[in-house]
């Protein structure tokens, strides 16, 4: 990592989470994020695919615009 100019403090697998977490911001479902991954299991994604604001919106969004929809109702 050195040769490529990294700092020697930022370990490897720090590129992992921010591959997972940028997937997850991008709304990958979770079965892409596992394909991207190479992941059998959904219970190791929230091991590298952080929380973030970003998602924590757009899942609020996604369930606002489902409970309007099955009202009847118009946004």
């Amino acid at each position: 990592m050195a040769a490529a100019g990294i700092r020697p403090e930022l370990p490897f697998t720090s590129f992992r989470h921010g591959g997972f977490t940028d997937g997850a911001e991008s709304d990958l479902t979770d079965a892409e994020l596992r394909a991207a991954g190479r992941h059998r299991s959904a219970r190791q994604l929230p091991t590298y695919a952080k929380r973030t604001r970003k998602q924590l919106i757009s899942g609020t969004r996604k369930r606002r615009a489902e409970r309007t929809k099955a009202a009847g109702l118009s946004e």
